[in-house]
């Protein structure tokens, strides 16, 4: 189903996890396999045995307390919203290759991919039927088109990275230095179905999807050639009406609140089952009354804290999903130089001494407010690599349990000596003082806002919030993206992950998505080992994860919180639903088994 950075790159906006054997559907066959796999006390997949009729409209509720950014095209987007909205589509988080269930891309997908590790190319092949909406055939040009945009700075995009660095030629276009990469070239032309991407060293984790080395997108050359690149981001090939080449096609965008897709008679695959897909941005303090109302037969971006209500609404199954997922503390370090593409860590703060932030990291009481708002739907993250990736995770790893015992003697090791007239910690004749950016976006932020400034006053560090409450996700996003703000000092961040566990995408001191900007000779060093040639031998890899996660959390760049769960009720109408992680068709298999919503 979905797989990615889950905010990123040919990595893929969110998430789901590759521990437990998932069934597929299969491609081509009508009759829908039973999945009984089950995810804590969720099962994956809702089987209902009813036929689906032929049309209907499905209805999905879209869980945000703010619109979608509605970026469209890849190389531009940076909404896990949009990207997860866009499913349907072909373009959100699936991309053009198929994968098994442990996220290893197979044949069975839009494109194909193989390896030549001694020629260092990767050849990717196209499916000789695969079509834009329009009619006209999906090329090789674009795909190669995908990094254009994404390296050529006019267009604005922002997912540059150390690993497409990787790819001969392309920081040379980055830098402006060449007009065309040498490193894609077209065996049978740019109108062919087949590209050859040429690697400076080849890498472990790329026949897994989500690697990021490699784009696994698509981008309709023929409609942006001749959009000025600073005007592609707002143009309606980005926004309202793209070129697809999924099941389903754009009929009509109402920007940020609602999506209408409609079949997309080029697709090449099975023909899709229903007249319609409608999705619509619900907020969270409305989508259970919602559900009670049978207004929607799913909904997407569900929030933990409202399982409870969602769950009683008549005439409805759940399901659920281990996410690739990792929420987290960030503390702001530096600043990211968009000129060269780098993360600095220069900032003037108290955070600079890694003892501060292992103190705020032990100062929380991360448990209790999962157990509180969380409904079983989370643990205490005790590294950066979730449990999903088992074969690397570091199981001795401790994180950071609530110990403010060991939060204040940090603290005096680090000079902060408490005031007790004032309850605070100061230093220098300064008190420690932090600004908390901390995000908006479900029903319980506030509350777990103000639990945590509560916890930090224990152990003697003033925190107030960024401008004085909470900040909406559009407003966050900016402030992210930009890299150069100097007023917040910690802020709320989760990612959803790529499929392939390798993080030199999040934290590389080329990483857009370095939000802290924390960089040091060593944590290169351990990011590249994990990626490196020496990597390609399991236990190796393994040893190399092991390094990398003591390191982080010796460090506390980033203090890591809660992994998760994730949950979709599904109407008993629907049809074909799953949440396997290698159900690659599952767009063209869903279907309703009647026009009106099933209410008992």
């Amino acid at each position: 189903m979905s797989k990615a950075v889950k905010w990123l790159l040919g990595l893929v906006v969110v998430v789901l996890a590759a521990v437990a054997a998932f069934f597929a559907f299969g491609h081509g066959n009508d009759k829908q396999a039973v999945n009984h796999d089950k995810v804590g006390k969720l099962p994956v997949a809702y089987n209902n045995p009813g036929k689906a009729i032929k049309g209907g409209d499905l209805k999905i509720a879209v869980v945000s307390d703010t619109p979608f950014q509605g970026s469209y095209l890849s190389p531009l987007s940076d909404d896990a919203l949009t990207t997860e909205m866009f499913n349907p589509t072909g373009q959100g988080s699936s991309g053009i290759f198929a994968t098994d269930k442990q996220f290893k891309i197979n044949d069975k997908g839009a494109a194909t991919v193989k390896f030549d590790d001694d020629a260092k190319t990767a050849t990717i092949t196209l499916n000789k039927k695969l079509t834009w909406s329009d009619g006209k055939p999906v090329t090789a040009k674009d795909y190669e088109f995908t990094y254009e945009v994404l390296a050529n700075k006019a267009y604005g995009s922002d997912r540059w990275t150390e690993s497409l660095a990787n790819i001969e030629g392309l920081s040379d276009f980055h830098d402006g230095k060449t007009k065309t990469i040498s490193g894609i070239t077209y065996p049978d032309g740019e109108d062919g179905k087949k590209v050859v991407v040429h690697f400076k060293a080849m890498k472990p984790g790329m026949p897994y999807s989500g690697n990021g080395y490699y784009l696994e997108t698509v981008t309709p050359y023929h409609q942006i050639k001749d959009i000025a690149p600073k005007k592609l981001a707002s143009s309606e090939a980005n926004t309202t009406k793209p070129l697809v080449w999924g099941p389903y096609q754009v009929a009509k965008v109402v920007p940020g609140e609602s999506i209408r897709l409609t079949p997309n008679k080029y697709y090449y695959g099975e023909k899709p089952k229903l007249n319609s897909i409608t999705e619509q941005v619900v907020s969270p303090t409305k989508i259970a009354a919602a559900f009670n109302a049978h207004k929607y037969d799913l909904s997407i971006e569900n929030i933990a804290s409202l399982y409870p209500q969602i769950k009683k609404a008549s005439g409805y199954k759940m399901t659920g999903q281990n996410q690739l997922y990792v929420s987290m503390e960030v503390f702001n370090l530096g600043h990211y130089d968009a000129d060269k593409s780098e993360n600095v860590q220069d900032r003037d703060t108290p955070l600079q001494d890694k003892r501060v932030r292992q103190a705020l990291g032990y100062a929380l009481n991360t448990q209790q407010v999962i157990d509180k708002y969380s409904n079983g739907l989370g643990t205490r993250a005790t590294s950066l690599i979730p449990p999903v990736f088992s074969s690397v995770q570091d199981k001795d790893a401790k994180g950071f349990p609530l110990n403010q015992k060991k939060a204040n003697a940090l603290l005096d090791e680090a000079g902060w000596k408490l005031n007790k007239k004032t309850g605070y910690r100061e230093k220098d004749g300064k008190e420690l003082d932090l600004v908390y950016m901390a995000r908006s976006g479900a029903p319980t932020s506030e509350a777990v806002s103000q639990n945590n400034i509560q916890q930090w006053k224990k152990v003697g560090v003033k925190v107030s919030l960024y401008g004085g409450r909470l900040t909406d996700f559009n407003s966050w996003s900016k402030i992210i993206q930009d890299g150069t703000s100097q007023k917040w000092d910690i802020t709320d961040a989760a990612w959803g992950l790529s499929s392939e566990p390798s993080q030199m995408d999040l934290f590389s001191k080329a990483a857009p998505y370095n939000l802290g900007h924390a960089t040091s000779p060593e944590l290169t060093k351990l990011l590249n080992d994990i990626d490196s040639q020496s990597a390609l031998k399991t236990s190796y890899r393994k040893e190399a994860f092991k390094k990398y996660q003591e390191y982080m959390n010796d460090q506390a760049y980033v203090v890591p919180q809660k992994f998760a769960i994730d949950y979709t009720p599904v109407n008993d109408r629907v049809v074909g639903w799953t949440k396997a992680n290698d159900a690659y068709d599952l767009w063209e298999k869903i279907g309703v088994t009647s026009n009106d919503l099933a209410t008992k």
